[in-house]
């Protein structure tokens, strides 16, 4: 399926005659035509002079899950069969992240739809409501090893660091812990962003050079995907990497179904009728010791 125009092309787009660009899991297509009478014009002297800014999120946005869609389809896969592995053998999936990051990783936690066993070690220093805080205590060499004291992972499980510079010292020291201690470590990161900047590990290292499987995000250096005169706007990490998450979900649970004979432990939405709460209570109470979080 062809989901839309690559972001140049879409660029290129006549304003005023408008061209259809399939959307997304849409019925219909995503139009990307004149403003209706009533929408304010868009101020287009930063460069965007085919189309409003919103738009071409959308369509980087596109054209960056098309990526991850094909691209990344190895990679998934392997980061899948280590999850449904692990979580067949009762394991439980380990998420970390920092800073913004952290919302990614919080993502899957005892989400409609998501694997029950699911551990987010989601530090208050590292927390994305303290920007700033976060940011500072992420570059700090051996914070990492504080973490970890207190993560209970264990060998033959999946350990999920997202992080989508990959360059500061935290998630790459916490990856290299997770690896001793047996873990497999995936890395959700953008190759491009961390090839681009200088490493703030001591040794030099990024996150996709210490783990056991990397799923580039294909974002771009600085995250933002619209240009607005010299500056830029529209940051897609958090977007891709819940998209992946949720992907890696789907996968992991079909394996389960597929190449292990087991029924996947999913949660259901409580915002329904019938007795989801209740089912959801049975099944995360097997994995209360390992997954405290209420």
């Amino acid at each position: 399926m062809k989901l839309a125009a690559p972001l140049g092309a879409v660029k290129e787009v006549d304003r005023k005659e408008g061209v259809p660009v399939a959307g997304l899991g849409n019925p219909g297509p995503l139009w990307y035509g004149p403003q209706p009478p009533s929408a304010a014009p868009f101020d287009t002297s930063g460069g965007l002079d085919t189309m409003n800014a919103d738009l071409v999120y959308f369509a980087a946005l596109q054209e960056n899950l098309t990526a991850l869609a094909t691209a990344e389809r190895p990679a998934i896969e392997r980061a899948a069969r280590a999850v449904a592995d692990s979580v067949a053998a009762g394991g439980v999936v380990h998420y970390f992240g920092s800073g913004h990051s952290q919302l990614v990783a919080v993502e899957p936690l005892q989400r409609a739809g998501g694997l029950a066993p699911v551990n987010v070690i989601a530090d208050p220093a590292l927390s994305p409501v303290a920007p700033r805080h976060a940011g500072a205590a992420e570059r700090v060499s051996g914070y990492a090893a504080a973490v970890l004291s207190t993560a209970d992972i264990r060998p033959g499980e999946v350990v999920v660091v997202i992080s989508n510079s990959g360059i500061n010292a935290v998630p790459v020291e916490f990856a290299v812990g997770a690896r001793e201690s047996g873990a497999t470590v995936v890395a959700v990161t953008s190759r491009a962003h961390s090839l681009a900047a200088e490493s703030r590990h001591t040794g030099g290292r990024r996150l996709l050079d210490v783990a056991d499987i990397v799923i580039d995000t294909h974002g771009s250096p600085g995250d933002t995907v619209v240009p607005l005169g010299g500056l830029a706007v529209g940051a897609l990490s958090t977007v891709l990497g819940a998209a992946l998450v949720n992907a890696l979900t789907c996968r992991a649970a079909e394996l389960l179904v597929e190449h292990h004979g087991q029924e996947p432990p999913l949660i259901v939405s409580q915002n329904t009728d019938g007795d989801a709460r209740h089912r959801n209570d049975e099944l995360l109470k097997r994995y209360r010791d390992r997954c405290p979080r209420d």
